[in-house]
């Protein structure tokens, strides 16, 4: 190594260890002191004495004035002082007497690149003090002091507002920040700012730490009915999949058979007639699997058709009868799978696009069953995972049907075969919430000048963390005919709301309001999905089963809401449901289905008894005004497998 570089180096060294030997001892000198003990993570630094005057103003100073420097520091002081120069004039800085104060700097933020002070930085901040005041501690917020400076290059000074900005002999880094001033207030000595946070002692439990990894066990699940090829999650390895055209999509087959059996046993008043009725009813859900995107599904009943179940009457005592409902049809039967994926299985390659798609007899369900819940024969793809920068989606997906058959709607008398449905569903995550916006057009194939458009839009999003709301509109439009006439004819404007309370997933207190206007019906619904105020409260929904009452879920010509308070126990094993519902009519009579308001309350309780079994009580009452009053009790067994 050259001579010149040796000895430029030996310089850089004897400079860094005089500044910090400089800096250590000038801090330990200042910070023993007991008047420089701060709070709030806030760090009080005594500004230097400097020359023969102040330190005779600070001997004759009062009680609160800070203690002198060390000999040791006031030396390094001197000898650093005399060192420096002007950048102005170039001539050595002569100490001015500066009164003794202290500026609080937030510990986050001292600069790594902070440089001894320079006293003319103190003098121009202080300038408005008066030379002979007495000299007593100062705190300056926090958040006062926070670096600005425009020229922010290594070495600057992050602490701008306090004109920290020498880097070295010969410099002065920017004018200091003034405003700030006026925010410094007199901080008493308090000898507990810096006492530790006092914890109660905790004994070490070893016992924890060992549960974390031996401390695992199986939860009990059921498994399906029927279970072949490969299992339905499950533990260990599996057997490789099956290569088919390429190693990309392999066939993994596998075939389920799952569902649930519901027994219920009823106690009603509806129509002024009573009804006493034990009911059955068996869900099956069938599953092939081909590959992992690629399946062939179905679903059957056996135990129920056209929404009656088989049962046993009791409604007369004498004469109670057996109601055989047997019917072994599948209610869906469709293929479904990713056209990108199955490309990809076919070209070798990963899956070059998304495009879900299915067809057969489809089931389809949008705004929670409200807009439409049915299974029509028809098709339907999709286009999900996208985004918009230029509208500012964050996240959106979009479907398309068609439907040819089994169009189950009021507008069309609920005959199958009377309607084809044309539409698109839309998800969209943006504007601080969730959007569904819905638009389908029903094609009348009877003639009867039936055929209109079927609208719906939602927002759905959550307020100050304490209340979750979802607005709801639906619109039918387009209908031919007298409007009296119309069987899709109106609107329909619901508002879902439920507060946040201190326990949310257990206490949830919910309020439901709807206004509807003329005839508006659901794109297509199921026999079974009941009316499209389902959603609205327990009041208003049926059981599916044993012919539970409800108040009017049509929504023609009416308003109303439920309130209710619904509650689950930690461990979600038991929830137990109260509510008060009411509804009215207004306007044309004709459009109304409800012949006045209606007013009920209703509760419901329901307890699991095991991983596989649940049992259920449900009770209503209703008070009807120009009808019968209603009422309603039942208790059911489900059996899920």
């Amino acid at each position: 190594m050259s001579s010149p570089l040796i000895s430029e180096c030996s310089k850089l060294t004897s400079v860094l260890l005089r500044q910090s030997i400089f800096a250590a001892v000038l801090i330990w000198s200042f910070v023993v002191s007991e008047e420089s003990l701060a709070d709030d993570g806030v760090v009080l630094r005594p500004l230097p004495a400097v020359g023969a005057e102040h330190r005779e103003a600070g001997a004759a100073a009062s009680d609160n004035t800070a203690p002198p420097m060390s000999p040791t520091a006031e030396w390094l002081w001197d000898s650093h002082i005399s060192q420096q120069t002007s950048t102005k004039t170039g001539q050595a800085l002569v100490p001015q007497p500066v009164p003794l104060s202290t500026v609080a700097v937030p510990m986050t933020q001292r600069s790594v690149y902070e440089t001894p002070w320079v006293p003319q930085d103190f003098t121009s901040l202080l300038k408005d003090i008066p030379p002979k005041q007495p000299r007593h501690w100062v705190r300056q917020q926090p958040t006062l002091v926070q670096g600005h400076h425009p020229d922010n290059r290594p070495g600057s000074s992050e602490i701008g507002s306090l004109g920290f900005g020498s880097l070295g002999p010969g410099t002065s880094g920017p004018e200091p920040c003034m405003e700030h001033s006026t925010a410094a207030t007199k901080v008493p000595y308090q000898p507990f700012d810096f006492r530790g946070t006092s914890a109660p002692a905790v004994p070490y439990q070893p016992e924890k730490d060992i549960a974390t990894y031996y401390g695992k066990y199986f939860v009990p699940t059921q498994r399906p009915w029927v279970e072949w090829w490969r299992p339905f999650y499950t533990g260990g390895m599996y057997d490789p999949s099956i290569p088919v055209f390429s190693d990309v999509n392999p066939l993994t087959p596998h075939f389920l058979v799952y569902g649930d059996y519901r027994a219920g046993v009823g106690v009603h008043r509806d129509g002024g007639q009573s009804v006493r009725t034990v009911a059955n009813r068996l869900n099956l859900d069938l599953d092939l699997k081909l590959t992992s995107t690629e399946r062939i599904h179905a679903f059957t009943g056996p135990f129920d058709n056209n929404n009656e179940f088989t049962r046993l009457d009791f409604s007369d005592s004498r004469n109670v009868r057996f109601e055989s409902e047997l019917d072994f049809q599948f209610d869906t039967l469709f293929f479904e799978g990713d056209l990108g994926a199955m490309t990809g299985g076919l070209t070798g390659v990963d899956a070059p696009f998304d495009l879900p798609f299915t067809f057969g007899q489809i089931p389809l369900l949008y705004q929670n069953g409200i807009w439409m819940e049915d299974a029509i024969t028809g098709v339907a793809f999709g286009f999900p995972w996208r985004n918009s920068r230029a509208l500012n989606w964050s996240n959106y997906d979009a479907t398309f049907f068609a439907g040819f058959n089994q169009v189950t709607s009021p507008a069309f008398d609920n005959v199958n075969q009377a309607a084809q449905v044309f539409g698109t569903a839309w998800f969209i995550e943006a504007y601080d919430g969730y959007i569904e916006a819905d638009y389908a057009f029903l094609n009348d194939q009877d003639g009867r000048n039936r055929s209109y458009h079927n609208l719906a839009f939602a927002y759905t999003r959550r307020y100050l963390t304490r209340f979750s709301n979802s607005v709801r509109v639906l619109g039918n439009i387009g209908q031919e005919g007298a409007r009296s006439s119309r069987s899709a004819d109106g609107m329909l404007l619901l508002c879902e709301n439920s507060l946040i309370s201190y326990s949310p997933s257990n206490v949830v207190p919910y309020f439901n309001a709807f206004l509807g206007y003329g005839r508006p019906q659901s794109v297509a619904r199921a026999a079974g999905a009941g009316g499209i105020l389902r959603n609205t409260g327990i009041n208003f929904e049926s059981d599916l089963l044993t012919g539970y009452p409800t108040l009017d879920a049509t929504g023609s010509n009416s308003y109303g809401g439920a309130a209710g308070l619904n509650l689950l126990t930690s461990d979600f094993r038991q929830q137990l449901a109260f509510e008060f519902a009411a509804l009215d009519t207004y306007g044309d009579d004709i459009l109304s289905k409800a012949a006045g308001a209606q007013y009920a309350i209703g509760a419901r309780w329901q307890k699991t008894l095991s991983n596989w079994t649940l049992v259920r009580l449900d009770f209503m009452n209703g008070w009807l005004d120009n009808a019968p009053d209603i009422y309603g009790t039942r208790c059911e067994f489900r059996w899920k497998f």
